[in-house]
């Protein structure tokens, strides 16, 4: 099942550029569901490492951000495979604006409303890694 639903395109996208971009079945596409697939896959890679998207996209009730982060992503995807030189300056700037949350949630300088991947002790991912190749030492006296 797509995390994108029909109707979440009605707020982003007029009708005469559906026809436009895609054939009539405007959701059922291939086209689009490639550049679903490719916004899911990038969202992935920016923030995969921390955040468990299975987990994400599992929940009942979706978040309307990412919907509209992840359509912003599939539709300037969209944009690019039909050839056209000029993307939409606002497609653009909604594009770059995504990759710039996913870039950022993927560092932890964002923080975001989604659950963490944890190890099997319980502990949450951190790019922070305290080792020592050295045994511990006990200073009590």
């Amino acid at each position: 099942m797509r995390y994108i639903l029909e109707e979440d395109y009605e707020m982003q996208i007029k009708q005469e550029i559906v026809r436009l971009l895609t054939a009539q079945d405007f959701y059922n596409s291939p086209k689009l569901v490639r550049a679903e697939k490719t916004a899911a896959d990038q969202l992935r890679q920016y923030v995969g490492k921390r955040y468990d998207l299975q987990a994400f996209y599992d929940l009942p009730e979706r978040d309307e951000f990412i919907v509209t982060l992840l359509i912003d992503v599939a539709l300037y995807h969209l944009y690019s495979q039909t050839g056209l030189k000029d993307i939409p300056k606002h497609r653009d700037d909604r594009y770059q604006d995504a990759l710039d949350w996913m870039r950022g949630v993927g560092k932890g300088e964002i923080p975001a409303d989604l659950p963490e991947i944890t190890d099997d002790t319980g502990e949450t991912y951190s790019e922070v890694k305290i080792w020592s190749a050295r045994p511990p030492q006990d200073h009590k006296y």
